[in-house]
């Protein structure tokens, strides 16, 4: 399959969207309601990409694609517990060992070891619901599901607190349903309408109105829940949606005929941008102590750029050694 190398580098600005979701800064707050946008994105990526219209090619996609995520959950669920089990004995506290963080792990990709795995759980079930819809032809009713998986999602989540005057546990919409689903779908339905889509006039210019306009009115969501103390911990805004869809068009719409230092780092890191991040920022939280206050004031500053190099770096470094051991044997 020919190479996509606009949407390569959209995955590469979603995974460092997601660093800056991820990071604390002194800018975090205003810049937050922007960067909610980048796991929808990575969702409708990965349905657009995997979609076609050849019914044994669909279901080959998704068995390898299903096969590929166990691999990773397995590895990166093992790699994260070592690291919290490292800090459970520092600190003598196992709670995160009980029934109902397993049960969330499995009902709602709530991963124990890692807050941000819940993304790796829920592209899993996924697919296997997308497999199992397209192997009994009823695949066409998970897209009458998007709105209301969407509509779920604001409710019981940013707007829970305007709509039923109190808060529900955030994971019970994080999760493969309300976010994977829809989103995934929407990215398959690009897919479908993909020719019409690239045939529409002036696509690239009503892609990026859209997406300062939905970027303005996300702004203008998180102020006006803030103003009237009701802005919930969950992610999503109504605009989210809007945002993402915009983004992801705008990519799309772009004609880049070959690799770029911005397609090539999403082709190859973004997925290990994702999963390595958290690492180096409990890394840095732990060093920084011990360095000077000149370090700790850049780092305030700097610190999703220093996280996303340094990530880059180390994942970069893993591959060469995988590739050097590969080569020797």
């Amino acid at each position: 399959m020919k190479r996509l190398y606009n949407i390569d580098s959209l995955k590469f600005l979603c995974a460092v969207l997601v660093i800056f979701l991820h990071v604390r800064t002194p800018y975090q707050e205003y810049i937050l309601p922007l960067t909610r946008c980048a796991v929808p994105c990575f969702f409708m990526i990965s349905g657009y990409l995997i979609f076609t219209n050849d019914k044994l090619k669909l279901e080959g996609h998704l068995r390898r694609g299903i096969k590929k995520m166990v691999q990773i959950l397995i590895w990166s669920t093992l790699l994260f517990a070592a690291v919290k089990f490292l800090f459970a004995f520092k600190n003598n506290d196992f709670s995160f060992l009980n029934l109902e963080s397993l049960g969330k792990f499995i009902l709602l990709n709530e991963n124990p070891f890692g807050f941000h795995l819940w993304y790796i759980g829920a592209y899993l079930y996924v697919l296997i619901i997308i497999l199992f819809l397209e192997r009994r032809n009823k695949l066409g009713y998970i897209y009458w599901a998007i709105p209301v998986l969407l509509l779920l999602d604001l409710c019981f989540g940013k707007y829970s607190l305007v709509l039923w005057h109190k808060e529900f546990p955030f994971i019970w919409v994080r999760n493969f349903a309300c976010v994977g689903l829809p989103y995934f779908t929407i990215g398959m339905l690009l897919k479908q309408q993909k020719e019409r889509i690239l045939n529409f006039s002036h696509l690239q210019l009503l892609a990026l109105g859209g997406g300062i306009l939905s970027s303005l009115t996300s702004l203008l969501e998180n102020r006006l829940l803030t103003e009237l103390n009701m802005n919930s911990t969950r992610d999503h805004y109504i605009s989210s949606t809007f945002l993402a869809v915009s983004l992801f068009t705008l990519f799309l719409s772009l004609k880049q005929s070959k690799a770029n230092a911005f397609s090539s780092l999403g082709e190859k890191d973004s997925l290990y941008i994702y999963i390595f991040h958290p690492l180096f920022i409990t890394f840095f939280s732990v060093v920084n102590k011990f360095l000077s206050n000149i370090w700790q004031d850049i780092y305030l500053y700097y610190s999703p750029f220093i996280i996303l190099m340094v990530t880059i770096l180390f994942n970069r470094t893993l591959k060469d050694r995988k590739s050097t051991r590969l080569n020797s044997s």
